[in-house]
């Protein structure tokens, strides 16, 4: 009797580790992603394909789908990152949620990109 109460509990309490080590893994795959973003965009700053290829090499699929992913450059106050939005999964890897999670690196640029006159 007492075990047949419990089984619910364990199941939620199964269920919540299993959500949170979903939470850990997209959010460290977006971190791999930014950084490989922003080491490409640092290199080629006027291809924004070859920065979104190289950023879907570091995130495993399903993660790494077009539609679970973007990767996009953003500068604030003159600095410019590298940001990329995985959108987290609901219990199943590939069931995506209401849910995102970015990261973002700093690009420290190797050579100038075109139009940059500073």
């Amino acid at each position: 009797m007492e075990f047949a109460a419990v089984v619910p509990f364990l199941m939620l309490a199964l269920a919540l580790v299993w959500q949170v080590l979903l939470l850990g893994i997209t959010s460290m795959y977006a971190s791999h992603g930014a950084a490989e973003a922003a080491r490409q965009a640092a290199v080629t700053p006027d291809d924004m394909g070859r920065v979104g290829e190289e950023a879907r090499k570091r995130v495993r699929p399903p993660w790494d789908g077009a539609d679970t992913m973007t990767v996009e450059i953003v500068e604030r106050d003159g600095v410019r990152y590298a940001r990329v939005t995985l959108a987290m999964p609901i219990f199943l890897p590939g069931a995506s949620g209401p849910w995102d999670i970015a990261a973002e690196s700093r690009i420290v640029p190797e050579i100038r990109p075109r139009g940059d006159v500073s």
